[in-house]
């Protein structure tokens, strides 16, 4: 929708994800998938729904990584997350980088952000 000659995107939800509920992300492996996610990255793991070795439910806020045992799914394109606490993130990141070595999990710190 076009107003005053600006795209205005309150206007017109189609364009616009409201919420997401989850992301499903085949991994091969539980144990490095936790030292990313939880112990790098600093989310929670589900403590009621999924708690066996075969798949993980990851929190993130209201959202959900689902994270099941099967041959790795790597995704075309970026999933954002906006994490408040940067220093803790890469003090985190920083301390399972060396038992991830090898693997597909990594990060970068760049100027106001980490990829």
């Amino acid at each position: 929708m076009v107003t005053n000659g600006k795209y205005n995107r309150r206007r017109e939800d189609i364009g616009n994800v409201i919420s997401l509920e989850h992301v499903n992300v085949c991994i091969p492996d539980q144990r490095l998938a936790t030292l990313f996610y939880i112990s790098g990255l600093g989310l929670t793991r589900d403590p009621y729904l999924v708690t066996s070795v075969t798949n993980m439910w990851v929190n993130a806020g209201r959202t959900q990584f689902h994270l099941p045992t099967r041959d790795p799914l790597v995704v075309r394109g970026v999933i954002g997350m906006v994490i408040p606490d940067r220093r803790g993130l890469l003090k985190r990141l920083a301390a399972v980088k060396p038992m991830l070595k090898g693997t597909k999990f990594a990060f970068r710190a760049e100027k106001g952000s980490v990829s």
